[in-house]
């Protein structure tokens, strides 16, 4: 293609805004023609214009921006960059790229965030042997017995019985059959770890990391953040408490008198999560950010237990801001011989229900065998509260694609 169809730019160019406070200049931008009125665009400014020669709509031009007696700018000595030839295949991103530039404005802060406080930022592979082996999860295939990760914990921890003491991945991760306003298949999943440090520590990490980022977005969320356990959050809004129906019938008969569809083949879990998902989880933190502490012991996945009066608890939580749950930590298992039995029942139920069952991750489990330290760590939905901090209520709003 010849430069005289698609020429180089040439010239110093200014921005609009700049062009408007200089009185003049060589300006660059798109051509915009709707209901009569022609504007020129620039991640700068928006003006309407007069032209002195015909461009379609869409064209990318530069030209002199001059500006008339009567306040009024007109475009001279045009030149067209590129043609507008047909309709854009994304005609919502233009729309987007404000909160494109305040979505990266809010990972920058929460990258500084970890960088501040003597936090390792390390990469880990995203094509792996093992996945995950959590029954709900659902990787993409990737290839030579390999798959898309759906969280980086596995590598991260072999970073922990390395000797690094506090890391964080800011991790794409990959995950099959999620899909909603506040799921995506590939998304933006922020992972750290504090060796020798509680479930508190995190939680002061969350409080200051939401912070940051809100004030990245221009937002102020100083109020105290609440905290409840599972037990008491489901028995507040339902009625249902988990210490009296932690037999499996029993609960399916409480949450069906409350109207919920249920079948024989349900598990406890299953059971407990149609209560949760619809008559809980929309309430969580609508007034002021919430940690929901201690799940049932069978949701513990890859964190620690302990006994409470009434039953088993996992020592994790989860933070909901505006019913959505932004963040899951665990205070986390480091006992090879537990790990490997959970994994071992995790891989059986996948069989049980006809989901992949992938392989046992050799070199996680080795590491833990060689000794990973007392830990605390978590998955922190970045792009779910910059979404929210940004008023919107999809992923999808603040995703280029």
């Amino acid at each position: 293609m010849s430069d005289a169809a698609y020429p180089p730019f040439r010239g110093r160019r200014t921005t609009i805004a700049e062009a408007l406070a200089e009185a003049g200049g060589q300006v660059a931008g798109r051509i915009g023609k709707r209901a009569g009125e022609t504007t020129l665009h620039d991640e700068s400014e928006t003006i309407a214009v007069t032209l002195d020669s015909d461009v379609n709509d869409g064209d990318w031009v530069t030209g002199h921006l001059e500006r008339a007696q009567d306040g009024t700018h007109r475009l001279a000595s045009i030149v067209v960059l590129a043609p507008s030839r047909t309709i854009s295949p994304d005609p919502h991103l233009p729309e987007k790229l404000p909160r494109l530039r305040a979505r990266a404005e809010i990972v920058q802060a929460g990258r500084t965030f970890f960088h501040e406080n003597g936090f390792l930022e390390v990469e880990t592979p995203s094509r792996v042997r093992c996945p995950g082996l959590e029954t709900h999860l659902r990787a993409f295939p990737a290839g030579q017995d390999r798959w898309l990760i759906t969280s980086p914990e596995l590598h991260l921890k072999r970073v922990l019985a390395a000797g690094a003491e506090r890391i964080v991945e800011f991790a794409r991760a990959f995950r099959d059959d999620e899909r909603g306003p506040w799921h995506r298949a590939e998304f933006l999943l922020v992972e750290w770890y504090r060796a020798f440090e509680g479930l508190e520590a995190i939680e002061a990490d969350c409080v200051a990391l939401v912070e940051t980022c809100a004030r990245a977005a221009g937002r102020d969320v100083t109020l105290p953040f609440e905290r409840t356990t599972v037990r008491e959050a489901l028995a507040s809004r339902t009625g249902l408490d988990i210490a009296v129906l932690s037999a499996r019938d029993d609960l399916e008969r409480a949450i069906a008198a409350r109207g919920h569809t249920t079948s024989h083949e349900d598990s406890w879990d299953d059971l407990f999560f149609r209560a949760w998902i619809a008559e809980v989880e929309p309430t969580l933190g609508t007034e002021r950010p919430v940690f929901v502490h201690d799940y049932p012991a069978s949701q513990a996945a890859l964190a620690r237990t302990r006994r409470e009066a009434w039953g088993e608890v996992a020592e994790r939580f989860e933070l909901y801001i505006n019913g959505v749950e932004i963040a899951n930590a665990f205070h986390e298992l480091n006992d090879p011989d537990e790990q490997l039995r959970r994994h071992e029942a995790d891989r059986a139920a996948r069989r049980e229900a006809g989901a992949p069952v992938y392989p046992l991750d050799e070199s996680f489990l080795a590491a833990l065998e060689s000794g990973m330290p007392p830990a605390s760590g978590i998955a922190f939905g970045l792009e779910r509260l910059a979404a929210l901090l940004l008023g919107q209520e999809a992923l999808d709003a603040i995703s280029a694609f």
